[in-house]
This record gives C-alpha cells, sequence and structure tokens, in this order.
C-alpha cells in the first residue's frame, strides 16, 4: 500500500494529524489497563522488562515493571518496581531482591516521579505516562519529526497503522491500531529498542488494592534513589 492510499485510509491529510486524533484517544479514556515488554540490545542477548499498566476512572495511575538483574547469569534475580499516583500523591517503590523491604519515595510532582523510573524501565515508565497524561512532560509523539505513514502490519491479529519518524538522529517506528488507536508498538533503531503493548481491559490487572499508595519507607530510601533522577 503506498502512502497517499494509506492516508485515505486512515481519514487523516498527513501523520502529524493522525498522531493528534490518537493522544486526543488516549487523553479521553476513563480507564485504560496493558500487558506489555520492552526489549533492548547491548550485546548479544536481549535485555527484557515485563510490564502492567493500570488507570482508574478517578485518574490514578499504576505502572509495575519487573526488572531482571543486568548480567546474563544473574538474570533469575528479578526486581519489582511500581511508579503511580493516586490523587496528587505520587511515588516509585522500588524492590530489589537483596533489600529488607521495598523502597519508596514519594514526589510532589508526578512529572519528577515519570522521570525517576524512565531510564530503570528502559523508556516504557514515560511513554504511557505521557500518552495518558499530557502534562507529564517530556518528548512525545508529536516530538517527532518527518513523519511518514508507511502501510500496514498485522499485530496479534490487529491491523495497524506502520508509522516512520525521527528523534534527533534516531529512526522511530510505530505501530498503532486502525479501530482502537492505540499504541501496539514502539521501536527505536539506533538504540535498539523495541516497546510492545498489549492493551486489556483494566479488571484483568486492577484489584482493590492497585491504587493504594505504599507506606513511604525510612528516609535513607531517598538518598538511595536520588541518583535515579540523573542517571537514566
Amino acid at each position: 500500500m503506498n502512502e497517499s492510499h494509506t492516508r485515505r485510509s486512515a481519514g487523516h491529510a498527513s501523520a502529524r494529524q493522525f498522531l493528534h486524533t490518537v493522544l486526543q484517544r488516549y487523553a479521553g479514556l476513563s480507564e485504560y489497563a496493558d500487558r506489555g515488554q520492552v526489549q533492548s540490545w547491548r550485546g548479544r542477548e536481549p535485555y527484557a522488562i515485563e510490564f502492567r499498566t493500570a488507570r482508574n476512572a478517578a485518574g490514578d495511575f499504576r505502572f509495575d515493571f519487573d526488572c531482571p538483574h543486568p548480567y546474563p547469569p544473574l538474570r533469575h534475580h528479578i526486581s519489582h518496581h511500581s511508579l503511580g499516583w493516586v490523587a496528587d500523591e505520587a511515588y516509585l517503590t522500588l524492590g530489589y531482591p537483596t533489600a529488607e523491604q521495598p523502597l519508596s519515595r514519594r514526589f510532589d510532582d508526578r512529572g519528577y516521579a515519570v522521570a525517576a523510573a524512565t531510564g530503570i524501565s528502559r523508556g516504557a515508565a514515560h511513554t504511557i505516562a505521557g500518552l495518558l497524561f499530557p502534562e507529564t512532560g517530556g518528548l512525545s509523539l508529536l516530538s517527532l519529526q518527518r513523519l511518514r505513514f508507511r502501510g500496514l502490519k498485522q499485530v496479534d491479529g490487529v491491523a495497524c497503522y506502520r508509522i516512520t519518524g525521527h528523534w534527533d538522529r534516531s529512526r522511530v517506528t510505530l505501530l498503532i491500531g486502525m479501530q482502537d488507536l492505540l499504541l501496539r508498538e514502539c521501536s527505536e533503531h539506533r538504540r535498539r529498542r523495541v516497546e510492545r503493548r498489549w492493551p486489556c481491559a483494566l479488571s484483568a490487572l486492577a484489584g482493590p488494592e492497585t491504587f493504594t499508595p505504599p507506606p513511604a519507607s525510612a528516609a535513607a530510601a531517598a538518598a538511595v534513589m536520588a541518583p535515579l533522577t540523573t542517571n537514566p
């Protein structure tokens, strides 16, 4: 399918206009949930982080992500982390296998909480927070330059528009559902990073405790976690 045909099928004059519609779709969601994985390559073996996202009608948010140890022989050691907010209270909890209890830090600004989680999650935390809550700041899909429709691609039986663009010198490919306008995949080729998402019903992931803030840990946790905001 050539680009002009794809544009006509999408009903939009350009890929940028289509992404505007995608962002409006996310901003208008009262509930959202997904499961996913982000893979990155720094050698021959990929490093994969599993994650789960939940957003309820009250605007509360929860993003859980599981990080294997970066050293391949120790990949069976998994750290379980959570980013989220309830009302105006944002938090980031880090659960390392060697820690006696999770380290939890509160944030006055959601953007700082997302920034602290972005590097650890290989960017996945910022991707979904920026879609569901545009005021989060940072790069968004509309920051992409040289946007182009590139035809269609099936993702798990879902027909998706394939769109390419560039962040700085890094080529990015997006796969977005034709019917539901939800992001299924974001690939950054220069960084050798692929983020995949499988939207699902909120009830499949969220329970009564999902949107309950964790108790704040000792003040020493702040000193441990402070570098996270500056070293993604």
